[in-house]
This record gives structure tokens, sequence and C-alpha cells, in this order.
């Protein structure tokens, strides 16, 4: 972000594109607030312009170009999901409230505070513009999610659009990388080998896919007949798998594997079932993917070498990071340049740029999403009927917690990672709330009954 950030922004703003989609964007907000489904569209839209980036290193100063009109997206994607979050802001304050009352998850309590510590930090010793602009972009999809996406899981309804809108952005970064690849596989594989697709690097395409998977098996799993509604939700968890594994990824895999084993936890036939499906499809889509001459063969050999590999490729890192967090444990150490950096671990991260007070915030926050997922596996023993709903926010916590160890995703302000992982919660925070009404209801109905 910085000057270079709002130039862009104003630019688009100015421009005809710009014009024209704020426009459009206005009249989606406008019919969105009578149809629940195209505002949740609306959330997708925008979780996957948070997830457009360019790949760039000190050795890859320019990325290959999209084909049109992904390259003229991709250069506005931080501007492009910056009018959609003003536009879901917009939707949020003309949404009605509801039944429910607390609509703030107590694990993102203290993610605020490890953002106030990032905003002074940054405001004392780097650029006070950048300070200020990261602040208020994460105050804005903070405000985004509670007035928006939160306030509207009123129901179960709205709880299946919650879901289905995360599942959206995977099927959306499946079809659009599938486009590019129709015209030019190097493009989105240039890094390695590596898909990387429309995101920043394969890392980041890893996490949003892996993150979209308990969305997918909770679509399926909710269809009891068979139907080509479900057999495209299969198909799409299908492709998704094949983009993770071709993203070269081991943080991404195993986000997927604790997605898939924590979703299932309690259901071991359906788990085998899944896994002897997806083995058979991927044993027979290997050979084609091997042998393919237009460029996923490579992709392919590339993933599957680093898989074998077993090289530690963050050892470096996280050494380096313990060690500055040993060396400056209070502040965490000296700013370098205009904004922080972090390495490849949100926790290391913290504790090596922020000290104790980021750190700590941070680990109370790991500890009240661990509170949340206790609460919520206890609820799927007590009511069975949440079982689905429940497993699928247990499995989408259990996967960003796990990947937040290899990458620092849960100290951005407007990412894909950062905005599932705030939809997790919020979907969580209806669950256990639903349970207290009902507890509450059940309660009183007790009394009367004792009192008759």
């Amino acid at each position: 972000m910085g000057s270079n950030f709002i130039s862009q922004l104003l630019d688009l703003i100015a421009s005809p594109y710009g014009l024209v989609s704020i426009t459009i964007a206005l009249l989606v907000v406008y019919q969105a607030r009578r149809s629940r489904r195209l505002a949740w569209l609306l959330f997708t839209l925008c979780c996957f312009a948070a997830s457009i980036a360019k790949y760039q290193n000190k050795w890859i100063k320019q990325a290959p170009p999209l084909v049109f009109p992904l390259e003229q997206l991709r250069n506005v994607g931080r501007p492009l999901a910056i009018i959609l979050l003003c536009c879901l802001l917009l939707l949020g304050f003309l949404t009605q409230n509801g039944w429910r009352r607390w609509l703030t998850p107590q694990p993102l309590k203290y993610l605020i505070l490890v953002q106030i510590v990032i905003f002074f930090k940054t405001l004392v010793y780097g650029n006070i513009g950048f300070a200020f602009l990261a602040v208020l972009t994460f105050g804005a999809v903070v405000l985004m999610v509670r007035l928006g996406p939160s306030r509207w899981l009123q129901d179960e309804q709205n709880f299946y659009l919650a879901v289905w809108s995360l599942a959206m952005v995977g099927v959306i970064f499946v079809i659009v990388n599938a486009y590019q690849a129709l015209f030019d596989v190097y493009a989105i594989t240039f890094v390695h080998g590596w898909f990387l697709g429309t995101s920043g690097n394969p890392i980041h395409a890893a996490v949003l896919l892996a993150a979209t998977i308990p969305c997918f098996m909770f679509l399926i799993e909710s269809r009891k007949e068979a139907g080509w509604e479900k057999a495209c939700w299969m198909v799409g968890l299908i492709l998704v798998m094949i983009a993770l594994f071709l993203t070269g990824s081991r943080t991404g895999i195993i986000m997927g594997a604790v997605s898939i084993l924590f979703f299932y936890r309690q259901r071991a036939g359906n788990l085998l079932r899944l896994g002897i499906f997806v083995g058979v499809v991927l044993a027979v889509i290997s050979p084609f993917l091997s042998q393919d001459g237009s460029g996923w063969g490579t992709s392919y050999t590339a993933a599957t070498d680093k898989f074998l590999s077993g090289t530690n490729t963050r050892e470096g890192v996280w050494l380096a990071l313990w060690n500055q967090f040993i060396n400056y444990p209070l502040f965490g150490v000296p700013l370098q340049g205009e904004r922080l950096g972090y390495g490849e671990s949100s926790w290391l991260a913290a504790g090596a740029n922020l000290g104790l007070l980021g750190f700590l915030p941070l680990v109370m926050f790991g500890l009240e999403c661990l509170k949340m997922i206790l609460q919520l596996n206890k609820l799927t023993h007590k009511n069975p009927i949440y079982f689905l709903q429940s497993s699928t926010v247990i499995a989408g916590l259990a996967s960003l917690l796990v990947g937040s160890f290899s990458e620092a995703f849960l100290l951005g302000n407007l990412t894909f990672s950062l905005l599932a992982l705030l939809m997790y919660l919020s979907l969580g925070k209806y669950l256990i709330e639903v349970d207290s009404i009902e507890n509450v209801y059940l309660y009183w109905q007790t009394l009367q009954n004792q009192a008759v």
C-alpha cells in the first residue's frame, strides 16, 4: 500500500472502467438489499479481489502478463478490493438488526489488539501514512464483517449461503485460471513450475484453495441425494485438490489434510469413501498431467519433485525470527524501512517484530480459537443436527491455524486468508449463540412444565 496504492485507487475511480464499475457496484448493492444470495456473492467477489496480486522478488521484477481482462484486473486488484469492501460496508449499514446481539467473536478482539500494536510501532518508527492506511483498512474489514456477513447470519439459510460464498471463491479461482491456461499456462506457473494462478505466489494460492475445502465438503454432504448440484460440488472439490497439489505447497497440503480429517473426525466411513474416490480420480488424471504438453506436465513434475525432496525451506527463517525475538523480547526487532516485514510464520513473526506486546495477544487469539473449536465439538455431541455446520467451522479454523505456523497471514489487513478466517469465526459464533438460545428456551420450557 502507501502513496502508490492511493494513486492507483484514484486513477481507477477516475477512469471510465472505474466509473462504470462503481455504478454497477452501487446497483448491485441496491439489489442486494432484497436478495441475500446477491449480497453473499458480493462478499465472494471481495474475497477473490483480495487474493489477486502480482508475484515479485529481487530476481523477478515483472511477472508475465495475463490475458485480457485478467491482466487489467490484476493491475487494479487492490483498489478493486477496496471498492468492493466499501460496497459491502454500505450494504452492512443498510442491513437491519436481527435477533442476534453479540456479533463479534471473542478471538477477533485479540487479533484487533495485535493490529493496534502493529499500528503504533509503524506510526512511531515507520511511515505514518502507511500506518494509518493499514489500520483503517483492517478496521474497515472488521466493521464490514460485523455489519454485513456476521449480521446476515440469522438462520440456516444464511449459514448455507455463507459457506456457499467461500466455496464460490474457490470456484471462481479455478475457472479464472482455467481460462488463463487456455492461452498461456506459463504465466500462472512460472515460479519454478508451481501453480500460483492470479494470486501473489504459490503459497497464497495454496492457502486459498485449502481454506475452501471444508465449504465444498459441507455443500456435498448437505445434499443427501445424488443430483447435478452435488455432482458439481464434487467436481469443484476435485479440481481444487488438483490445483492445490500443483502449487507444490506442503503447507497447503497439510492444511487440506487437516480440513478433511477434522471434518470427518467422527465419520470414518465417509472419510474412507472420500479418500478412495479422490485417490481413484487422481490416479486416473495423474498420467495425463505428467505427460501434458501444454505446461501442466512441467507443473506436475515440479510439484511432485518438491514433495519428494524433503528439504526444509523454513528452518533458517524460523531460526532467524526466534533469535530476533530472544534479542528484542519486549518491543521486537527495530523497524527497518517504512513498514514491518514478516517471515514465514504468523507466531514467530509477531514475536520477532512486535515482541511480547504483539505475541501475547496473538497467543490469546489462538487459545480463543481452540476454545471455540472445543465448544463446537461439544455441540456436535449434544445436538447432532448441527454436525455438518460445526464440522465445517472446526475444519476451517483448524486448517487456518495450522497454516498460520508456516505463513504470516494472521498479520495481514486485507487478504483472502483474513476474510476467510473472520468468516469461519463468525459462523462459529452464530452456532454457539444458536445453541445458547436453545438452552434458554429448554430451561424455561422445563420450568413451565414443572409449574404445571
